[in-house]
């Protein structure tokens, strides 16, 4: 992959960290991870692309990005990540920002499904989520060795249609021809 373009790319995951936290401010790094993860199902629902080039796993507390989850365990051991410049850790699991994002990078499609996710978890605690996260699909992909979500699982968790996850797959082979 192009430097410039994996540089634009890491960029807009911070900046979807930061839009994230400047809506629910200091929050726990767990639900902020179940935040992306339904901004991406919806985004990829509703447009048929992610938001992010972001890689999720079935874990054993629901999906994650796990590259993001990595960086923050960095931080929490108090190892700079490249996290480190847009958010600190508070206490054991919170995390706030430390700028506010830079909507450059955030598309207006992009943000709805982020403040669609915010919303949809916003009434629930840590273990409601879990829960909720927990169907099906997530029981299929955790059941695998890779524990990876494939675009079409994270659509197939909301009940995509056929044909948006049609879509997607196709979306998904012409990033892969381009990269």
């Amino acid at each position: 992959m192009n430097k410039t373009l994996k540089k634009l790319e890491n960029q807009k995951i911070k900046e979807v960290i930061l839009y994230i936290l400047s809506q629910t401010g200091c929050t726990s790094y767990y639900i902020l991870m179940k935040i992306m993860f339904c901004a991406e199902r919806r985004n990829l629902t509703m447009w048929g692309d992610p938001i992010t080039n972001l890689e999720y796993y079935a874990r054993k507390h629901g999906p994650v990005p796990l590259s993001v989850y990595y960086k923050i365990k960095q931080e929490k051991k108090g190892e700079p990540s490249d996290l480190s410049e847009i958010l600190s850790m508070v206490g054991e699991f919170n995390v706030k920002p430390k700028r506010s994002p830079n909507m450059d990078y955030l598309s207006t499609t992009d943000k709805e499904s982020l403040d669609y996710a915010i919303n949809e978890l916003s009434s629930m605690d840590y273990k409601q989520i879990e829960t909720y996260l927990h169907e099906s699909v997530y029981d299929r992909v955790y059941a695998t060795n890779s524990k990876h979500y494939t675009h079409t699982d994270m659509a197939l968790t909301i009940g995509a249609s056929a044909e948006k996850l049609s879509l997607i797959k196709e979306n998904d082979n012409i990033t892969n021809v381009l990269s």
